[in-house]
């Protein structure tokens, strides 16, 4: 074994020399790419959350499994993304060796999170729209899913708390520091080396992240879709056609969920079974492909509070209300500021603006008031 393990580390001098540095206007493209998704997964996602906790007729059962949706997304942010470019930018791991075991793990943990409750919001719809009736999911049975999504995403990930290791090569001119995956495995004189168990595992890891996910979305949009299309409205006129292009919205918003999914996530799933499954040696080109794969799958974290949300008429409402707060209390801020700076002692004196600006934060914050949601309520319906 220890013959073995010296004669791969040669192997590995000469097969992967030092990768030479990336040209100045490579880094930065890849630098820049990465700011609109984590801009949008973080400031989408944050405003998502603060609109269902301002607003306790926004707390339902969809909006719930969609707070923790973003919370799983802004996990893959924080998480993922920037490690990513780290690793791009200086093509060494420089995080140490607790990041080295603790980075997968939570990054797996934050996506098979998001794509659990991607699944577990199609089921929740599917009951609602195909079942109203009697298939209503309960808050507190969508908040045991939830527990239930996170204990199967960290037992997912857990194996990269003991695989993970740091490694150091040592090349002619410099040291290379590497954050690689070390698996059981022997070697056979026919196959050469054989790990049976990460082959094991990523055939699992992809189906409980992509494969399975992917048959239950489908399966159950496609169900709503058909249920939607034959649904008939009795009567006509207005309500005929209200109902008409709420059923447009929703069927539209269905398949651009499952089609982005599918764009987003195919590409990485194939390369993690690929990279397990493969016995050729690793060519060049691959790191722009793997670079590429994992862009789109952490994009899916940022286009979902665009999909989930921006289809939704009352977060649209809110995304609104939100930013009018923040600017209305600002300009009462810098009015009180104002006024304070004029009194002979410096000392705030209470004005009227100020506490209109507050009653008018409230009353801009109440995205559920009655009125609004008259128009909303039979969109509700199919949403």
């Amino acid at each position: 074994m220890q013959r073995y393990e010296k004669l791969v580390q040669i192997a590995k001098l000469i097969d992967n020399p030092p990768p030479k540095s990336l040209p100045d206007w490579e880094l930065a493209l890849k630098v820049l790419f990465y700011i609109p998704p984590f801009c949008i997964d973080v400031i989408g996602n944050i405003m998502v959350i603060l609109i269902v906790i301002l607003n306790k007729r926004m707390r339902t059962t969809t909006n719930v499994l969609i707070v923790n949706l973003s919370v799983a997304d802004i996990s893959v942010a924080i998480f993922c993304m920037w490690i990513h470019v780290g690793v791009e930018f200086t093509r060494d791991w420089h995080f140490g060796p607790f990041f080295c075991r603790f980075h997968l793990f939570i990054k797996v943990v934050a996506v098979t999170s998001s794509v659990l409750t991607m699944t577990i919001i199609s089921v929740e719809r599917f009951m609602a729209i195909v079942f109203p009736l009697r298939g209503k999911i309960k808050i507190k049975v969508a908040i045991f899913a939830i527990v239930v999504s996170w204990l199967l995403s960290v037992g997912t990930a857990s194996p990269y708390l003991f695989v993970m290791r740091e490694e150091s090569l040592q090349f002619k001119n410099r040291r290379k520091i590497e954050c690689v995956e070390k698996w059981p495995e022997y070697y056979n004189s026919s196959c050469g080396r054989v790990m049976p168990h990460r082959k094991l595992y990523y055939t699992l890891a992809v189906t409980v992240m992509y494969v399975v996910p992917v048959i239950i979305m489908a399966v159950t949009y496609t169900i709503i879709v058909i249920k939607l299309i034959f649904k008939k409205v009795p009567g006509g006129g207005r309500n005929s056609e209200a109902h008409e292009r709420r059923k447009r919205k929703v069927i539209t918003m269905l398949i651009a969920i499952l089609v982005s999914f599918v764009i987003c996530w195919t590409p990485q799933q194939y390369l993690l079974l690929w990279d397990a499954y493969r016995s050729a040696t690793f060519d060049k080109n691959m790191r722009v492909i793997k670079y590429v794969a994992l862009y789109l799958a952490y994009s899916n974290s940022a286009i979902n509070p665009i999909m989930y949300a921006g289809f939704n008429e009352n977060f649209r409402r809110g995304f609104v209300d939100v930013f009018r707060c923040v600017l209305w209390r600002e300009r009462n801020r810098v009015h009180s500021d104002m006024i304070s700076t004029a009194q002979p002692n410096g000392n705030r004196l209470p004005t009227v603006s100020t506490v209109t600006g507050r009653d008018s934060s409230r009353r801009h914050l109440a995205v559920g008031k009655p009125e609004a949601n008259v128009a909303a309520t039979s969109s509700n319906k199919i949403m």
